[in-house]
């Protein structure tokens, strides 16, 4: 195919139709031709084919499937808004212009001469893309010309190296009339036709100069104007040429003052990705987001210095003022483009901003540059910079995600968080003496830990060290350990290093919806908070929708969301909490005491649905839930999962009831807790948090719930191991169940009596043990009550396999057995058959043992109770040892391990080992 596109656009390929004329044919091949890599987007066939509106997707691919026929289907399918034309195989007289220019770089003067004068012959004199219409079109013919000017310039050079002072006043002024220039190749054209003229005669050349003047005036150029100072005096010499003109390449980007610490990984990742998309071709758009003061700017200034070797038109920097605080407004594109075009040695009278952003994005299809857009506010400020086609590589930053951008652009996000700790304690070791920062060590880490490893905050610290002695460092750390005065801590006067400067400027620009919650959200205990809890935590808030202002928080970096869970930056939070509102408006204070019973209230009402999947067999005096969002789960295993993923957030809230003085919260959330703690084998938390509500409950609850409290934490403490203390609380419970005679008090007395037994049986008194289960069950059976009755019988056998009475232990949990499986109490049924296991065991039943054990084994997994069913498999090892079932003894005992390691419990984990390792 040969194809012209430097007078009237025309394309002849044989046996096809081909291309010809001022058509939109003829256009959206010229489109192809001057864009690099000749791949087009969708919207600058709009742009240039329908200047005037009125594209629509059918007329788009109506003309690409013309021009597909008409060349030998060298146009691909749009494919991700964009297509591409296949030129491999092509004669195009702008492709052969611009390989000539390329070629006669780094030649001698005389080859240079002669292949710029070749290069220039393939215009035509009428100007290129004849006659095509429209705004976009007539840039495409600026740029053109822009290209032909530089041409024709060097071509001058080269004739005035080698004094062809006759080609530069008769054959160049030829070419120079077929098409107007901008001045500064204009200069440039007069300053070598002025030194030629010269050569021959003075005179002439000051008559030159006197018409110039006339109708210019004073030159710009230096050099022409030195020229003309000389030839005015007289003193003009045949002096070598002055250099060829070439525009200066642009390096913008701003001076680095350290060094980027704790990004290597991180760079070398988008590096890797940038010379992915060089090797397809293709420019890339980077946007590197984060919260403030996580160090945006200074890893893409660092990663934009890194491509520059590799991209030789220059790197282009600017600061689009997003986030710069009262007094600066955002940068406006439309200034923008103006600079980068003037830079780019790009002259247009145009003001229009897409106009504007047309002319760059024809000048970048041809060039390969790298551009930073530093701190931008929203989509709108960068869209009219980026370019259309081509090599060029953008990298832009912003404390704000923006969505708009990445669902209309092909953008490869980078979220920017805090540094790894060994990256952070180098920027804060760095300002100290290298004697110091073995004594400073303990210090440090600490400093680090205050400062959430926010970039920021740590260059803030790391000037406040420099030259403090060990005490001077430790007591900085006792200063930033106080949440209220953090911030103030981490202000640097004078400079603009501010963590707190910093994030008023990126909250200041939230709407009051998304700052209310941001506020709330800090006064969640944390450390991080759900969908539902979040949801309903705004709705204490009038007015506003919270699902929108939770995007938003999330948009600005100031919210990070992991999986379904929302987390709020340690440094967000101190700010949030101290400066979002002033502690003086009465109104914030009655909001404050709604939201933090909002968030009890929640926490509640979700973990007792919870409680009473976990343990039906009790019951709490808890209201039912007003507009709040409650979780319903439909088995153990899910309402345990949902206690995991909340449960320090549940420690927290327990806190802050206290702290609160809000004494109801304390007692219930603590209540609520237990039987997950008790699965979970977490029996100090257990037990702190149960002595805090007993305190807490004094005076608020009933008797029957306060002997449910003692209940509850004297089976913490035998869980624990401290038979004791759990025998005197149990004895607690039974003295409140004493004092009242309805029938919820002899319930509530008939457990207790049976928890005290249990202590007793610890503690090694089985005849009382047996006394308080019989009373137990004789209270169980006269209450109708068939879960406790058949946990009392439980209890009684086990007093008689203790004793070794095993016939006797073998009827009595058999009857307890046959109970319990007409109750939905599984956890009793679980117990009685590990019980009966045991009898079996000592009877040489291992069959029977074993199959009992597998019963019991599966009910615990099934209700998520880790320490019994660790217990019990430790158990079932045994037997499957004495049966000769050495591997699944293996089996069930690495399965132990596991459970172990889950609960914390080392001790645990290296019985399992030991006994693993003697049977391997």
């Amino acid at each position: 195919m040969k194809g012209y596109v430097l007078g009237p656009v025309k394309a002849v390929v044989p046996g096809r139709q081909g291309v010809e004329g001022a058509s939109k044919l003829a256009g959206l091949f010229a489109l192809f031709v001057l864009s690099s890599d000749h791949r087009v987007e969708r919207d600058d066939i709009a742009h240039h084919l329908w200047p005037n509106g009125g594209a629509t997707e059918n007329r788009i691919s109506r003309q690409l499937s013309y021009l597909r026929d008409g060349l030998g289907g060298r146009v691909s399918r749009m494919k991700s808004g964009a297509c591409s034309m296949d030129l491999s195989d092509s004669s195009i007289d702008y492709l052969l212009f611009r390989e000539d220019v390329r070629r006669s770089r780094g030649m001698n003067a005389f080859e240079r001469f002669s292949v710029l004068r070749g290069a220039l012959e393939r215009w035509s004199g009428e100007g290129p893309l004849l006659g095509l219409p429209g705004a976009g079109f007539e840039l495409q013919r600026t740029e053109l010309r822009r290209e032909w000017g530089g041409a024709l310039v060097n071509c001058m050079a080269a004739a005035w190296e080698i004094r062809d002072d006759e080609w530069l006043l008769k054959e160049a002024e030829g070419l120079l009339g077929r098409f107007s220039v901008n001045r500064t190749y204009g200069e440039r054209i007069f300053l070598y036709r002025l030194m030629a003229t010269a050569a021959r005669s003075l005179q002439a050349a000051k008559q030159m100069i006197k018409e110039y003047k006339e109708r210019y005036g004073r030159p710009r150029d230096l050099e022409l104007d030195q020229a003309i100072r000389d030839i005015a005096r007289g003193a003009f010499r045949h002096r070598p040429a002055p250099a060829r003109f070439e525009h200066p390449i642009p390096r913008q980007l701003p001076f680095a003052d350290r060094e980027l610490v704790g990004q290597a990984r991180r760079t070398a990742s988008l590096r890797q990705y940038l010379a992915q998309r060089r090797a397809e071709s293709r420019g890339a758009v980077i946007l590197l987001t984060g919260m403030a003061g996580a160090g945006k700017s200074a890893l893409a200034n660092h990663l934009c210095r890194g491509l520059e070797p590799d991209f030789p038109d220059g790197t282009l920097y600017a600061s689009l003022n997003g986030f710069t605080g009262e007094g600066t407004s955002p940068a406006e594109p439309r200034q923008i483009l103006s600079r980068f075009l003037s830079d780019l040695g790009v002259q247009t009278q145009a003001t229009d901003l897409d106009a504007l952003s047309g002319a760059l994005r024809s000048r970048l299809a041809t060039r390969s540059v790298v551009m930073l857009l530093d701190d931008a506010a929203h989509a709108g400020q960068v869209l009219p910079l980026l370019p259309g086609t081509g090599t060029s590589v953008v990298v832009i930053t912003s404390r704000n995600q923006l969505p708009d951008l990445s669902a209309r652009k092909d953008v490869h996000i980078c979220r920017i968080g805090p540094l790894d700790r060994e990256s952070a304690a180098e920027i804060v070791f760095g300002e100290m003496a290298p004697g110091a920062r073995r004594k400073c060590g303990p210090s440090v880490d600490r400093l680090v830990d205050l400062c959430g490893r926010l970039p920021l905050a740590l260059s803030v610290i790391a000037r406040r060290v420099r030259g403090r002695p060990p005490q001077g460092v430790a007591e900085l750390v006792t200063r930033l350990s106080q949440e209220h005065q953090r911030l103030e801590e981490l202000h640097q006067p004078g400079h603009d290093l501010s963590v707190r400067l910093a994030l008023d400027c990126s909250v200041g620009a939230l709407s009051t919806e998304a700052r209310s919650l941001l506020w709330q959200l800090a006064l969640h205990p944390g450390p991080s908070i759900d969908w539902a809890a979040t949801m309903d935590l705004g709705s204490v808030a009038a007015g506003g929708d919270t699902d929108r202002a939770l995007d938003e928080l999330i948009d600005a970096n100031l919210v990070e969301c992991t999986v379904d869970r929302y987390r709020l930056h340690d440094l967000v939070r101190a700010y949030a909490r101290y400066h979002v509102f002033s502690d003086a408006d009465r109104s914030i204070e009655r909001l404050r005491e709604e939201t933090v019973r909002q968030v009890l209230e929640h926490q509640l009402q979700n973990v007792a649905a919870c409680d009473r999947v976990i343990d039906p067999q009790r019951s709490l005096p808890i209201e039912e839930p007003r507009g709040l969002r409650v979780v319903d789960p439909a088995s153990e295993e899910e309402a345990m999962a949902y206690v995991d993923a909340e449960y320090e957030v549940l420690l927290q809230g327990i806190d802050l009831a206290l702290r609160s003085s809000l004494r109801r919260y304390v007692w219930l959330l603590s209540m609520a807790l237990v039987s997950y703690q008790w699965r979970r084998s977490r029996h100090a938390d257990a037990e702190r948090r149960l002595t805090e509500a007993e305190e807490a409950s004094r005076g608020l609850a009933s008797s029957i719930h306060r002997a449910m409290v003692y209940r509850m934490l004297a089976g913490t403490q035998m869980r624990a191991g401290h038979v004791d203390l759990g025998l005197r609380n149990a004895e607690a419970a039974v003295r409140l169940g004493e004092e009242q005679g309805d029938v919820a008090s002899r319930l509530g007395l008939a457990r207790s009596l049976h928890l005290r037994a249990v202590a007793y049986q610890r503690g090694g008194d089985l005849n009382g043990a047996e006394e308080g289960h019989r009373l137990a069950l004789e209270l169980f059976e006269e209450l109708g009550d068939a879960a406790g009755a058949a946990g009392a019988l439980n209890g009684i056998g086990t007093v008689q396999y203790e004793r070794g009475a095993y016939d006797k232990a073998l009827r009595m949990c058999d009857e307890a057995l046959r109970i319990f499986e007409l109750t939905d109490d599984a956890n009793g049924r679980a117990n009685v058959l590990t019980t009966l296991a045991k009898i079996h065991t000592f009877r040489s039943e291992r069959d029977e043992a074993l199959r009992l054990y597998e019963r019991a084994i599966a009910i615990y997994r099934k209700l998520s109770y880790w320490p019994n069913e660790a217990k019990t498999l430790s158990r079932y090892a045994y037997v499957l040892v004495s049966s000769g079932r050495t591997q699944e003894a293996v089996t069930a005992l690495e399965r132990v391990v596991m459970l172990c390691e889950f609960m914390g419990d080392e001790g645990g984990v290296q019985q399992a080992l030991d006994r693993l390792e003697s049977l391997r």
